[in-house]
């Protein structure tokens, strides 16, 4: 919906911090009902000029107009009351509260004794929550709600708030394709009533979906605003993005597929998964796709000895094994790079050399002292291998970005040469041009005749990079193909259990 009247603009908008200019002379603006996207990598600028907008940072240079008044530098609580709400990745939710309350988070209705309001509380919040399109009591504590119902509540809370401008920034990252739809129809609601959206996110799909316009930052510039039609592609988005034309997005190559290297037998934990089995030959990338929920993170949690299996085989080269822990998971030969890379795969207050050699540490050690010289130089071998973008060694691996975070994660696998390395959302929050460098990595380890497994909840994903791909829903394997030979339809019609997409949105 194009057409209102401005609400935001921003005129040459620049931001500096020590030795770096993160936003440089800035043009933007958003209309009433408008969603308009904001993509770019990251370090590009978009969160930046976000926190300018609500007040996190201040401006060192610029005009900023809401509602055509001038804004000069203003804190986060006055950008609230102007009408700016911003939704975070990281969600506000109160979780031992319940929905009501955090709907009206610092707001709540009180008497005139000083007292909440508790009738006009829940009945409030019962409008506010029919407007969204949720058929939930407002009494229901937020703790045992999806991570899609606390992105609705944020929004609801937005929208009490009186906001004319909502900013989302990567709101479907952790959803799934249905509850993405959902999000889509509450956001289209909300235009329809004049609130302006700005959408941040990596996903090209999505902003192709939902967004009336695209502005693409590089490097602290915008570079592009575009109406969003029929002419724009992805891959006009993604030269845009990182300044260059990608050839082969995916980096897919023809890697010689050799024998059987992982074989998993009617693998059974009881209420979670049942009866899964498939193989996984040398210089092969397998894919698994389904929808949260289905299972595929499970199965692989159990192959690597984190959970229990209560039935089924697992045999690396044809050699059976009992892979009852990590340990004994990695003496077979099996990494895995979680999908919670900052959680689980990466000790984030250490350095970059450290997280690197963590899986081979024993191997760099004399008598219990580390050979540090033996450490730097497989490191170093690894930095450079993988093109880690890091000033040293000996930088903190919590302050890399998410792409260069990966990398590590990475690195400390490669180091042990595994037979089957299995990838859990490997390109999760993640930008375009590190998207494709994730992917020539897996396609390079393909190459060298490692058995890949990767699990994606992203199609274009999974098709661009997998051999073959098996679906699975509730727990149980519902198809396996050849990805030249299928399309997403049917890759997605076995991730819906057999069902049309149409059936489940």
């Amino acid at each position: 919906m194009i057409g209102g009247e401005t609400v935001l603009e921003v005129k040459g908008i620049s931001k500096y911090f020590p030795g770096v200019q993160a936003l440089k002379d800035i043009d933007l603006d958003i209309k009433r009902g408008e969603v308009h996207a904001v993509i770019g990598e990251n370090g590009a600028g978009k969160s930046t000029l976000m926190k300018v907008l609500t007040g996190v940072y201040q401006k060192d240079k610029g005009e900023y107009l809401f509602e055509g008044l001038p804004v000069e530098n203003p804190t986060v609580q006055q950008t609230i009351k102007m009408g700016l709400s911003c939704i975070y990745q990281e969600l506000t939710i109160v979780p031992l509260l319940d929905v009501a309350r955090n709907l009206y988070l610092g707001s709540l209705p009180l008497k005139k004794s000083g007292i909440i309001d508790y009738k006009k509380l829940y009945s409030d919040s019962r409008e506010v929550l029919k407007m969204l399109g949720m058929d939930l009591s407002p009494a229901t504590i937020m703790r045992y709600l999806s991570v899609a119902s606390h992105q609705m509540i944020e929004i609801g809370r937005a929208v009490i708030r009186n906001a004319k401008v909502i900013i989302m920034d990567e709101p479907t990252s952790s959803l799934t394709t249905r509850e993405t739809q959902i999000l889509f129809r509450v956001i289209r609601s909300l235009t329809e009533k004049g609130i302006a959206v700005f959408y941040i996110s990596h996903k090209l799909e999505e902003l192709t979906e939902i967004a009336d316009r695209i502005s693409v930052f590089r490097d602290g510039q915008k570079v592009a605003t575009f109406n969003n039609d029929e002419e724009v592609t992805h891959e006009k988005i993604i030269g845009l993005m990182i300044g260059r034309k990608i050839e082969n997005y995916f980096n897919k190559q023809q890697c010689r597929i050799g024998d059987v290297v992982l074989e998993a037998k009617h693998l059974t934990r009881a209420g979670v998964f049942e009866d899964v089995s498939f193989s996984v030959r040398s210089g092969e990338v397998f894919g698994f796709f389904g929808l949260i929920g289905a299972g595929r993170s499970e199965v692989m949690r159990a192959i690597f000895g984190i959970d229990k299996l209560d039935s089924g085989e697992i045999y690396i080269n044809g050699i059976k094994q009992r892979c009852t822990s990590p340990k004994k998971a990695i003496r077979a030969g099996i990494g895995l790079v979680p999908e919670d890379r900052r959680g689980q795969g990466l000790i984030l207050k250490l350095d970059v050399k450290t997280n690197e050699t963590l899986i081979k540490i024993t191997e760099i050690n004399t008598l219990g002292i580390i050979d540090r010289a033996g450490e730097e130089e497989a490191a170093l071998k690894l930095k450079e291998q993988l093109d880690i973008k890091t000033p040293s060694l000996r930088k903190i691996v919590g302050e890399l970005s998410g792409g260069n975070q990966q990398k590590v994660v990475m690195s400390k696998w490669l180091m042990m040469n595994p037979r089957v390395l299995v990838f859990d959302e490997p390109t999760r929050g993640i930008d375009v041009g590190a998207k494709s460098e994730i992917y020539r990595l897996i396609n390079g380890l393909a190459a060298r005749g490692v058995a890949v497994v990767v699990i994606s909840s992203e199609l274009p994903e999974i098709l661009g990079i997998s051999d073959r791909i098996i679906t699975m829903h509730e727990g149980r394997v519902t198809g396996e193909m050849e990805s030249s030979k299928t399309d997403s339809r049917e890759v997605m019609r076995g991730a819906l259990g057999g069902r049309r997409e149409a059936d489940a949105v």
